[in-house]
């Protein structure tokens, strides 16, 4: 088999397994992509707490245990604050019935573990059969645990079915080791909320891991080693209410998105043809669509969901692979002077290789920083930028390429149009200036953000919820216009969840807001009595909720985003040694670019929500990706140009990919143009940020990274004043 045939064969099963992962006929009936609560809704738990007026420090502990279970039992994108004084509000994403019946279990179960010695005269007494009475008083809890696992239990070693394997904390083992070792031959039983597990003699010193049997499927063993891992809940827990939920988007802006992704899908696709002919444009065209196949195969085989912050993701993965492709095919342009088509095709699809694969890696390494010290919708959004990028790569390097290996073969007169080219256009020349003024509006960002501050959505701050019983026919749409309206001018309708629910066991039609209005008892109430009044509706019950983000995923996203910025130093100091003032140049761009997106949302009057932060993020990667595109190419030409300054070197390395930066920032900004326009007032502040990110992104590898780079090398190549001494 030669090489073409191998790689048609890995393309076309790349393919195949993509459809076969979403379309998933081994489970019928149920979704193989899962959403999010902002796109498809889901289940709402009210947990109560058992004492009255439980202290503020166990409700946080509480919350931060649920969370802890539900994001490892593998629901996605859950959210879960507190709400008052006692309750803790958790939302689940799409679960199946079976899945609703074990989250629900997780979420209550208190977990309480306890070590304890089954009394003499009881020892001879199945475990089945034991009770408390049958239980001499508590020596350990589960809080000498370290972590735990489900397992099988191997062969030969007397024990048939699923066990779970406990491993012991380092300062617990001795006590541990001395307390089994001393009481060899006797049973001790595993208690876990009250119930004996089982009760097994201890053959021998037990110091720093033990196992627990008796469990009847590896489902309960996996439920049991979740619980353990994440800890004992400090108060006791009840289910209060259970509720359906739409989307918290509200179903009319996630209707409004589709359209405006279509609209700009559309738009895209239009612009490729129109820029690169039937023949490239077409493949290139393919190409997306695969690299759109292979994300959500993955996605739906990872099990993954799809959330507002992940389709930031989206975008981006569909930046990248029309960007790789648009490197590739403006060297195909350059090689095509004097050479034959399917010889310039060889040499582009060569020389563009290190710059495709330096702008994606600087991006993963991003978004593996993201994914390992956050959790929650960032993560997702790390996940889906990660997923992308690699099937972006994927489509770059090795689908396109195939596909116009295979046609030019028969196509006997390719054509590949030669679109724009810029010449002479000085730009480092123009860049004190502008730097000058760049610098001006990054202080000016800097300070409003500094004396005004950011405006905070209810994810990071909490606000008041509301439950409201409206009149038949009233929508999401009409309690929207009324918190838009004159009525309530210090309350955003963008910055609002307002969500449909189904509750059996009320009547009528049920709306949920959740809304930026922090205060007392009394102003929760005062803004839902306004409320109803407006609508026409019954003010079911008007509570504060504490933040979606709490302090634990701030602190990850900040961590994150330093390491991110350290590795990505690291590698493109690496990748263009001696030429590390690139990453200097890389890293300063971002930060301006980020005060800038920053500061254009403050005077916009935007809220910073969970989905502008994964905006923002995008802005990082963005940026990343046009300062390597233009300093590979700087790279590059100071090797193969001898007889020009290194000034005009780098002017003549970002005239040359110049026509890519256009072509790359007008296609991405299309689905963005799309999505604010036609998107609704709920994805305004999200597709604000993404616009203002491009721009500042595309603009900022040219007149930020070049000027610094050529700054640097002219200033070091300076010769040195030798002052004399009289």
């Amino acid at each position: 088999m030669n090489r073409r045939n191998l790689t048609g064969v890995v393309v076309l099963a790349a393919i195949l397994l993509s459809i076969l992962y979403i379309w998933q006929p081994w489970t019928p009936g149920e979704p193989s992509l899962k959403l999010g609560l902002d796109l498809q809704g889901g289940l709402r738990v009210v947990l109560q707490a058992d004492q009255e007026n439980p202290a503020r420090e166990d409700m946080d502990a509480a919350r931060s245990v649920i969370e802890n279970r539900v994001n490892e039992f593998g629901v996605a994108e859950p959210l879960i604050q507190t709400a008052g004084n006692d309750r803790i509000v958790v939302e689940l994403p799409g679960l199946s019935s079976d899945q609703q019946d074990r989250a629900l279990d997780l979420i209550g179960q208190q977990a309480v573990l306890e070590f304890r010695l089954v009394r003499p005269q009881s020892n001879d007494t199945p475990s089945q059969l034991l009770t408390s009475e049958d239980l001499e008083p508590t020596l350990f809890t589960g809080e000498i645990v370290r972590s735990a696992r489900a397992d099988f239990s191997p062969p030969g070693s007397g024990v048939v079915g699923p066990i779970v394997m406990f491993e012991i904390e380092r300062e617990s083992a001795a006590d541990f080791g001395d307390f089994t070792s001393g009481n060899v031959n006797r049973r001790m039983a595993i208690v876990l909320d009250g119930n004996i597990i089982t009760a097994p003699t201890l053959q021998g010193r037990i110091s720093d891991s033990g196992q627990i049997t008796g469990i009847e499927s590896l489902d309960e063993a996996t439920d049991i080693s979740l619980v353990l891992r994440s800890g004992a809940l400090p108060i006791d827990l009840h289910v209060e209410e259970i509720r359906q939920i739409g989307p918290t988007l509200g179903r009319d802006s996630v209707d409004a998105g589709l359209m405006a992704g279509g609209i700009g899908a559309v738009a895209v696709i239009v612009v490729i043809l129109a820029y690169y002919g039937p023949l490239f444009g077409g493949v290139l065209t393919v190409g997306i669509m695969l690299a759109m196949l292979f994300v959500f195969g993955i996605l739906a085989g990872l099990g993954a969901a799809l959330t507002l912050p992940g389709l930031a993701g989206l975008v981006l993965t569909l930046g990248a692979a029309v960007d790789g492709n648009v490197i590739s095919f403006e060297r195909i342009k350059e090689e095509l002077q004097g050479k034959s088509l399917r010889l310039a095709m060889k040499g582009g699809f060569g020389h563009s290789l290190s710059a495709i694969i330096d702008a994606n890696v600087t991006t993963l390494l991003a978004a593996a920083a993201l994914y390992q010290y956050t959790t929650g919708p960032v993560r997702g959004f790390a996940t889906i930028l990660a997923i992308g990028i690699v099937s972006a790569l994927f489509v770059n390097l090795v689908v396109v390429p195939f596909l116009l290996d295979v046609l030019t073969l028969r196509i006997k007169r390719p054509r590949l149009a030669k679109g724009f080219y810029s010449r002479g256009l000085r730009f480092i020349r123009r860049a004190p200036m502008i730097l000058g003024l760049s610098a001006l509006l990054v202080v000016g960002a800097v300070a409003a953000l500094s004396i005004r501050g950011l405006s905070l959505s209810t994810d990071f701050t909490g606000g008041t919820s509301i439950l409201l019983r409206v009149a038949d026919g009233a929508t999401v749409a009409d309690v929207r216009a009324v918190l838009d309206g004159p009525e309530l001018s210090d309350v955003s309708a963008s910055g609002a969840s307002i969500v449909e629910v189904i509750d059996p066991t009320i009547e009528g039609n049920l709306i949920s807001v959740r809304a930026n209005v922090e205060g007392s008892a009394e102003v929760s109430e005062a803004l839902a009595d306004t409320l109803a009044a407006s609508l026409d509706a019954q003010v079911l019950s008007a509570d504060f909720v504490g933040p979606a983000v709490g302090e634990d995923l701030r602190l990850g996203a900040v961590y994150a985003v330093v390491v991110a910025l350290a590795l990505i130093l690291l590698y493109v100091s690496w990748r263009f040694w001696p030429s590390w003032i690139v990453a200097v140049g890389a890293i300063l761009a971002v930060l301006h670019d980020v005060a800038l997106v920053l500061g254009g949302l403050q005077l916009a009057g935007a809220e910073f929500s969970i989905p502008v932060l994964a905006a923002l993020l995008f802005v990082v990667g963005y940026s990343l990706n046009d300062s390597i595109i233009i300093a590979d190419r700087i790279r590059e030409n100071l090797r193969r140009v001898r007889d020009r300054s290194y000034e005009e070197i780098v002017d003549l390395s970002v005239n040359q990919t110049l026509s890519r930066t256009i072509m790359t920032s007008g296609t991405t900004l299309l689905p963005v143009l799309a999505l604010l326009f036609f998107g609704g007032s709920v994805l305004r502040d999200f597709s604000l940020a993404l616009l203002i990110g491009i721009g500042v992104g595309t603009y900022s590898s040219i007149f930020i990274v070049a000027p610094i780079v050529v700054w640097f090398k002219t200033r070091n190549r300076q010769p040195r004043r030798v002052q004399s001494t009289a």
